[in-house]
């Protein structure tokens, strides 16, 4: 499989993943879980690699959104990051987390694919969070 396959199945996913998402993203109790869910395999992974190591920031919106500490943040953006959060903690993904190796290469695509989408997003995000400090 090469790179753009990978990247546009990755991009299938999210698009693919929207209504499940925005139904997490509606429920706190099912939000908790997720991000509970995605730390917790994020802390057994030895090396996150560049688009992984984006996660925690993802985290972090999600929670102060949740918090209704930072608002100002559009629908749509949530709910990629919500649909690549599920995408990184599902054990059954394009290739399986198993193949030590090669099994995060399709999460680190689909949290690729999502960091493209709400790249401002998130850096504006990451604008609040230094104004607040």
């Amino acid at each position: 499989m090469n790179t753009d396959d990978l990247r546009k199945q990755a991009e299938g996913f999210l698009e693919g993943s929207k209504d499940k998402a925005a139904a997490f993203l509606e429920d706190g109790g099912k939000m908790d879980q997720l991000l509970e869910q995605v730390e917790a395999k994020l802390e057994t992974v030895p090396k996150a690699g560049v688009y992984l190591a984006e996660v925690p920031r993802m985290i972090a919106l999600l929670k102060d959104y949740i918090q209704k500490d930072y608002v100002e943040v559009p629908k749509k953006s949530l709910i990629f990051i919500v649909a690549a959060l599920l995408y990184l903690i599902n054990p059954r993904d394009i290739i399986p987390d198993k193949y030590l190796g090669v099994g995060l290469i399709d999460d680190a695509a689909v949290i690729a694919a999502c960091i493209a989408l709400t790249r401002a997003d998130l850096d504006a995000y990451d604008a609040w969070k230094d104004a607040k400090a």
